[in-house]
């Protein structure tokens, strides 16, 4: 499969989409070989027990393994992974950087299964004022991208579920039994392995709980614009590894975390 970006009336009508919706489903992306690299990375990532309590690296922590760029290239390439990429920078502006690249592993009974937003709501409203106005964009500051490496098909394998239209609500979901907003419920997002969606760190979302007997691997990368702090454990004292700038380019490097010099500094 040939990676390549839309034309764009295309990338601005998926851009439309995602803002009006809060979620976008590209369908199929990755190829198989592309899919099981990523797998194969995240299996041999778990099975290293020693990152499981390495609290200083923080490589593993409950379902989620962290900072995937810097253990396997795979997962450093996603990062510039066409079609993807352009939309994302479409979004959140030529500037954006990465600001954490987490896979998930949950196995049967795991996940983070309570709806929710991401970190917090960014423009609350009092509980009077029922949404933000549909006429105006809110802005998106992080995107979530997410890629099934099995199939997420049914609703027993725990598939990404979200609220469509729920980052106007202002508010975090109201209750933990279907939400709805104006009217509309949760949406599951089916996948096969290979496809991708992303989704508005401000939308109501939720993995549903996984109640098959096997596991789910999903890979991805959250983006930022760059007034949104990079998240690489262990904040302060984080030095990005010499290898993982090897042969990145000035798109790869600038994801990573380079910027010219702007406000405040």
């Amino acid at each position: 499969m040939i990676a390549q970006t839309y034309p764009d009336p295309e990338l601005q009508r998926i851009v439309a989409q995602f803002h009006r919706d809060g979620f976008y489903a590209f369908g199929p992306v990755l190829t198989p070989d592309e899919v099981a690299a990523l797998k194969d990375a995240m299996e041999r990532k778990y099975a290293d027990r020693s990152l499981h309590d390495d609290e200083e690296g923080d490589h593993i922590r409950g379902i989620s393994l962290m900072r995937m760029f810097e253990y396997d290239r795979s997962f450093r390439d996603l990062i510039v992974r066409e079609p993807m990429i352009s939309v994302i920078e479409a979004i959140l502006g030529p500037d954006c950087h990465l600001m954490s690249q987490n896979a998930l592993r949950n196995g049967p009974g795991e996940g983070v299964t309570g709806w929710h937003v991401d970190d917090r709501v960014f423009f609350p409203l009092p509980d009077d004022v029922p949404r933000h106005d549909a006429r105006l964009r809110l802005p998106c500051f992080v995107i979530n991208m997410l890629i099934p490496l099995t199939d997420v098909d049914a609703i027993e394998y725990g598939p990404t579920q979200v609220v469509p239209g729920s980052h106007y609500s202002g508010k975090n979901p109201y209750t933990q039994n279907n939400p709805t907003f104006e009217g509309g419920g949760p949406h599951s997002l089916f996948a096969k392995a290979g496809d991708v969606y992303m989704f508005h760190n401000q939308v109501w979302h939720r993995g549903a709980p996984n109640t098959s007997d096997r596991v789910r691997y999903l890979a991805g990368a959250t983006y930022s614009q760059r007034v949104i702090a990079q998240r690489f454990y262990p904040f302060l004292n984080y030095r990005m590894p010499d290898h993982v700038l090897e042969g990145a380019d000035e798109r790869m490097v600038r994801l990573l975390g380079k910027h010219p010099k702007g406000a405040y500094g």
